[in-house]
């Protein structure tokens, strides 16, 4: 049975605004859950993998303050889609605050049938 590639776009946007609100609200479960153990990261904290992440968000040193996510695009090639959006974010990350404007860039795979977070960039841009 042929998947609709409509179907798809639809539920990486709704993933993509869980995953959003699962960091702000710290529900690692869900981070968990939508993020592959193996996702990669590229941003302005320092590199770490899910579980140091995840962990950061559980123990404070990562909180969002406040998270908007404009311009969203989805992309679908076969079994790996690309999620482009420009995020307006405040965050504290080990006692620093940083805010500012991010072109960000999800990478979701489809893997046994279930589609998983498994890269995520994001750059500071003017604006």
């Amino acid at each position: 049975m042929a998947v609709n590639k409509g179907d798809v776009e639809h539920e990486l946007k709704r993933m993509n605004v869980a995953w959003v609100s699962a960091l702000i609200h710290k529900d690692t479960g869900a981070l968990a859950r939508i993020m592959a153990a193996d996702c990669s990261f590229t941003y302005p904290f320092q590199g770490d993998g899910r579980d140091q992440f995840i962990s950061d968000v559980e123990s404070g040193d990562l909180t969002v303050e406040s998270l908007t996510r404009d311009n969203v695009e989805v992309r679908v090639f076969g079994q790996t889609a690309v999620v482009t959006s420009l995020d307006t974010a405040k965050w504290i990350y080990k006692g620093h605050q940083i805010e500012g404007y991010y072109s960000t860039i999800h990478v979701y795979a489809e893997r046994e049938g279930l589609w998983q977070l498994v890269a995520i960039q994001a750059c500071p841009v003017a604006r």
